[in-house]
């Protein structure tokens, strides 16, 4: 029960939280382009830390796959 409590909640909350970021956007044209402006710089920046994210993750991957050139020789 306290589950679908969450679920519910969670849901009105959302639906919510997006009614009253259009009732702000719709009422001042100063208004919508911060809360655009900040949509775009959150975006960006969380798009750019989940690239890195995932490079870092991929990067063992990476080392542990072969490649297709020969290993460098030491100088003599």
């Amino acid at each position: 029960m306290a589950e679908a409590d969450i679920q519910t909640g969670l849901y009105e909350n959302t639906v919510g939280l997006v009614e009253r970021f259009l009732e702000v956007a719709t009422t001042d044209p100063i208004a919508a382009a911060m809360l655009l402006s900040g949509v775009v710089f959150v975006s960006l920046s969380a798009g750019v830390f989940g690239v890195l994210t995932l490079g870092s993750l991929l990067a063992p991957l990476k080392r542990l796959l072969p490649s297709g050139r020969a290993p460098p020789q030491q100088a003599r």
